[in-house]
């Protein structure tokens, strides 16, 4: 059978099993004598490595192989896991992800394992050197991958009478694989995992290696110690297809030496059919007990192209809309009303369906916060919370990067020295929290670090010194004008450029990102306590509710959250200031912009009319700044669906997509930050 149709999937779940192994690692360094954390990292290696074994990556398989023997060493010893040792364990999990990556492009990166499976090898012998010293318990149950070629049958059982006095019931476990099974390694595994889950195997037959690798007949054999009751290994056994029979014993030490020898089974359990006819499937003609399948793994390529259909969707249903008013047909709007109806719940349902929890970035960060704090001298925390909150997919993946700017600029130039904070009495150690939650229809993300804030006296000199602003702006600016201007292009307080920061584009970049898609960054920071970003995200971007306005004889789309309010004044209200059009709204001044010169959109009625013209204003907010866009009417709000420009015009800048009208007509859809620009 060709492995390679299984691609995607091992792809998909080594990543997650990765995400497991960097958690569970930044914890065993925080509190490097945590046994659970250990267990479970040498559980997902273990995972990891018959996945791969299976697939015949071998690269794969030998690197986390040799990892599991260092976990095996340590959890023997029951000693301290050494920050050296740390340290190369995180260099295998960054290689492990290139590898991953590899089979994902399928091209060669010509990757080289060797030097971290010499540094593996060094680390095994000093932990297995620690052991002999006897840092060991005799009693200690061994390891889930322990072959009985690497103990003596004396051994074993000098450790299955010590487990005894400690409550333990050591249980022998042969197991023969349908004669038809395709996969014999992964059946092994999976009996192998199912197992491990009531309590430790400490011997296999074949060996471990051979077992992943299907090198064997039909039937292996496993020695298991546990608290727990036969029944349930068989019900865990029971679950697995394509396994002909198995059979459950208690094993004495005595009993060890016979056993492994591939003695005749005491008793043999069958696999019983159901008697249910309703409840029972057939697979390769063996009978098992049917089970619910509970969920299902789909293609992101599948969910985008149900967004697209739902799209065209939502589309006709505005067009039969206007043509049921135009024609008043009193058939079409009964019916319309249950399409509409239908619609929007499969619109919400594949919304729904689409939304992704934070939790899928979030993960990344602490392993990139954890390298560049120590590169940096740093001692931080980072503290995550909301990582349940949804968000789509689509949104979810335009604000890894500027979450990543944020991260690095907060440890990088935000987070003091561990000196300077104890000078400044606070603690050596910085924190670092980074938050979701949901607000109506958007989320907002927060990154707040205690250190040192943004000074607006050194904004102000830095601006004034890139020909930004004046003297006299930056003397009048308030210290919240001169942080917003934190996010302009060359501004920066780094003191010295470095590799993760200091040149001034990392704000900028993020709040240039973040309005792309109607999101929109708030600073807020005080000198001596520390700084908070604040993004609010749209929680989705395929589907949304815009205003239509007509700007000379076309007809444009903006987004509502991009719009504060909409006014209508006469021509008389609207003065110059500085040769710039301004209307006094609300007790203050606010900037107008005429879109019909902006987009040079052609009109038959003279500069002078158009001046005199009573035109409709959208207050839109851009940052802090609010501005009034001057369109010749308003249309109205309408949902639309989002379409994308194109390879040919994608990056034109005042423009995010198109949408098709109730019409048939094309209405280009405004970026309002990038237009203003």
């Amino acid at each position: 059978m060709d492995t390679l149709q299984y691609k995607d999937i091992f792809i998909s779940e080594s990543l997650e099993h990765l995400d497991v192994l960097n958690q569970m690692l930044l914890i065993l360094e925080k509190n490097p004598s945590d046994s659970k954390s250990l267990n479970e990292i040498f559980r997902t290696a273990h995972t990891l490595k018959g996945m791969a074994a299976t697939m015949g990556f071998d690269q794969i398989t030998e690197l986390t192989h040799q990892m599991e023997n260092v976990f095996e060493r340590f959890r023997r010893a029951g000693s301290p896991v050494e920050a050296s040792v740390i340290d190369v364990l995180f260099q295998c999990l960054d290689m492990l992800s290139l590898l991953v990556d590899e089979i994902s492009s399928s091209e060669p990166k010509n990757l080289d394992v060797s030097p971290l499976l010499d540094k593996l090898k060094v680390l095994e012998k000093d932990a297995a050197s620690a052991a002999k010293a006897g840092t060991a318990s005799a009693s200690a149950p061994l390891l889930a991958s322990l072959s009985p070629g690497e103990v003596s049958i004396d051994h074993l059982e000098q450790i299955i009478a010590n487990s005894k006095d400690e409550g333990f019931v050591t249980y022998g476990i042969k197991v023969r694989v349908d004669i038809e099974c395709s996969f014999k390694g992964v059946r092994a595994f999976m009996a192998f995992k199912a197992l491990s889950e009531h309590g430790e195997v400490i011997a296999t037959q074949p060996e471990a290696q051979a077992l992943q690798e299907g090198q064997f007949e039909r039937d292996f054999a496993l020695v298991l110690l546990s608290k727990k009751e036969p029944d349930l290994m068989r019900k865990a056994l029971k679950g697995i297809a394509e396994l002909e029979s198995y059979e459950v014993m208690e094993l004495q030490p005595r009993d060890v030496q016979g056993f492994c020898g591939n003695a005749v089974p005491v008793a043999k359990l069958q696999i019983t059919p159901a008697k249910d006819e309703e409840k029972v499937q057939t697979v390769k003609g063996e009978t098992v007990q049917g089970r619910a399948v509970q969920s299902i793994r789909v293609s992101i390529e599948r969910l985008d192209n149900l967004q697209n259909l739902v799209g065209e969707l939502v589309i006709n249903k505005i067009r039969l809309s206007q043509i049921s008013k135009q024609y008043n047909l009193k058939d079409l709007k009964e019916a319309l009303a249950h399409f509409d109806r239908v619609t929007n719940e499969l619109q919400d349902e594949v919304t729904e369906v689409r939304m992704v929890p934070m939790e899928h970035i979030f993960n990344r960060f602490p392993r990139m916060v954890r390298d560049l704090a120590k590169e940096n001298g740093k001692e931080l925390d980072l503290l995550m919370e909301g990582k349940d909150i949804e968000l789509d997919r689509t949104v979810l993946d335009e604000i890894n990067d500027p979450l990543v700017h944020l991260l690095r600029n907060a440890v990088d130039h935000g987070i003091e020295s561990p000196e300077e904070r104890l000078r400044a009495g606070k603690n050596r150690r910085g924190l670092i929290r980074l938050a979701a939650s949901r607000e109506k229809n958007h989320v907002i993300i927060k990154v707040v670090d205690d250190g040192h804030g943004i000074d607006p006296q050194t904004i102000r000199r830095v601006a004034v010194e890139h020909g930004l602003v004046s003297l006299e702006e930056a003397e009048r600016m308030s210290e919240q004008e001169a942080i917003n201007m934190i996010s302009l292009p060359g501004v920066t307080t780094a003191k010295v450029v470095t590799e993760v920061s200091g040149r001034g584009v990392g704000v900028d970049a993020v709040r240039t990102k973040i309005e792309s898609f109607g999101g929109s960054l708030r600073i807020e920071s005080h000198v001596g306590q520390g700084s908070t970003f604040i993004l609010r995200l749209p929680m989705t971007l395929a589907i949304i509710q815009a205003l239509l306005i007509r700007v000379g004889k076309e007809i444009y789309s903006i987004p509502v959250i991009n719009t504060v309010e909409t006014l209508e004044l006469a021509a008389a209200e609207i003065k110059f200031i500085k040769h710039r059009e301004v209307v006094l709204h609300r007790n203050s001044v606010l900037p107008l912009v005429r879109l019909q010169k902006v987009l040079n959109v052609p009109t038959d009625v003279s500069p002078a009319d158009l001046e005199n013209n009573n035109p409709s204003i959208l207050v839109t907010e851009v940052g802090e700044i609010r501005v009034g866009l001057l369109v010749d009417e308003v249309l109205g709000q309408q949902e639309i669906a989002i379409k994308s420009l194109g390879a040919m015009l994608k990056g034109v800048r005042g423009f995010s997509g198109v949408t098709i009208l109730g019409d048939g007509r094309i209405a280009l859809v405004l970026d309002v930050p990038t237009l203003l620009q």
